[in-house]
């Protein structure tokens, strides 16, 4: 039995073939796994987008004024902000909460100030817990601030 150039032409074509179907079967199992992530990081995306972070620290603007501000650094709207005093409630001024709070909404980048009232036997330091609703769930932050 004699192998003919075609045989060998036809054996070679084969293998090509095989080959190059293996390579396509590989290279369509990475598509689909980058395709899966780049789907997850726009779900992320489109979420953080929707999702605000709401937070506060203690600002002295003047001489004999202090003032808590509260600001939103995430990319979403912050609603129905409610601020509770853990600790050092005597720095806070009611009247000036209960006008205030419940706050209806802040943008990204937004802020409000509650004044605080600091005298010589004032704590050095407040615990406060903010409240608020977002896009995607809401959220709770306790923080700790320093007044002076």
């Amino acid at each position: 039995m004699a192998v003919s150039l075609g045989d060998i032409a036809g054996t070679a074509a084969l293998a090509f073939s095989i080959f190059t179907f293996w390579q396509q079967r590989k290279l369509n199992t990475q598509i689909e796994w980058l395709n899966t992530l780049l789907i997850e990081k726009e779900e992320g995306d489109a979420l953080a987008a929707q999702r605000a972070d709401v937070t506060a620290s203690v600002v002295h603007p003047s001489k004999n004024s202090y003032q808590l501000k509260i600001y939103n650094r995430g990319k979403g709207t912050a609603r129905n902000i409610c601020i509770e005093v853990l600790e050092g409630d005597q720095l806070f001024r009611s009247s000036d909460m209960t006008r205030k709070l419940p706050y209806p909404a802040l943008d990204t980048h937004q802020s409000f100030s509650l004044l605080l009232s600091v005298h010589m036997q004032s704590p050095p330091r407040t615990k406060i817990r903010v409240d608020w609703d977002d896009g995607v769930s809401g959220g709770s932050k306790e923080l700790t601030l320093d007044v002076f």
